[in-house]
């Protein structure tokens, strides 16, 4: 059994957040994955692209509730890994939505290289559980350039370029359990 802990697996479309993200909780028990993108895919009138000008509110709102999903199962004794869209420009809404959870909050973004972003963004349609998936390239090129330069947050990257989803998991696996580097500072 392992103590709680969040981790938070991020990135541009493409770099492997949710195969990774399951692969990673697979490692602990009990364990959850909370898939951000299920929150907005619940919407049945009135979504705005994510990536679209005036979705910014939708996407707070979608945000605040898959991490207030996260926060519960860690509450609850999980190991969760929350996977999605949490680029370090939300890192005020995170840190006052998980302002009362006391376990551990890791956070890694997974930044292949936009050209593996593309391919696998494509490749993925084939699994069942990507159907509907982003694949259009100006919106895949924009999120990815979003993950560029993060400054104070470059210590939580992962460049998964050319790494298979299980090297890219024993990876996360090891730094999350054997240091303190990947969590995030009140």
């Amino acid at each position: 059994m392992s103590d709680s802990q969040l981790l938070i697996l991020t990135g541009p479309p493409g770099s492997g957040k949710t195969t990774v993200g399951r692969m990673v909780a697979g490692e602990f028990t009990p364990s959850v994955v909370v898939d951000a993108d299920f929150f907005w895919a619940s919407v049945v009138n009135g979504l705005i692209p994510p990536w679209e000008s005036g979705a910014d509110a939708q996407n707070q709102v979608m945000m605040r509730a898959s991490l207030s999903t996260a926060a519960r199962f860690v509450r609850a004794g999980y190991v969760t890994v929350l996977e999605g869209h949490f680029g370090p420009w939300h890192m005020d809404l995170i840190r006052d939505e998980l302002a009362d959870v006391t376990a551990p909050v890791s956070y890694v973004v997974l930044r292949p290289t936009i050209d593996d972003c593309l391919f696998r963004s494509v490749d993925r349609l084939k699994e069942p559980r990507h159907a509907g998936a982003l694949t259009l390239e100006d919106p895949i090129r924009a999120m990815h350039a979003q993950y560029e330069r993060l400054g104070v947050y470059e210590k939580h990257v992962l460049d998964n370029s050319g790494l298979s989803a299980a090297e890219t998991v024993r990876s996360i696996v090891e730094r999350i359990t054997t240091s303190s580097d990947l969590v995030l500072t009140p």
